[in-house]
């Protein structure tokens, strides 16, 4: 999944670095006690998978949480 959107995002001009996974388990882990987090992995609130959001830098939780 993480190369199809590493493709979408280059072809939208956005970056495509990525955090490291110390950081990626940490924003996961906040999400995983969130209410907003669907049991498909998605967030209720903006509809991302979770898990492949977190992977990059220019990334935002939509309420701030990380």
């Amino acid at each position: 999944m993480s190369l199809l959107i590493d493709l979408t995002k280059s072809v939208r001009g956005k970056s495509i670095d990525k955090v490291t996974v110390v950081l990626h388990n940490k924003r996961t882990s906040i999400c995983n006690q969130c209410p907003n987090l669907l049991m498909t992995g998605n967030c209720k609130l903006c509809g991302c998978f979770v898990n492949d959001k977190a992977k990059y830098i220019d990334e935002k939780c939509p309420i701030n949480k990380w």
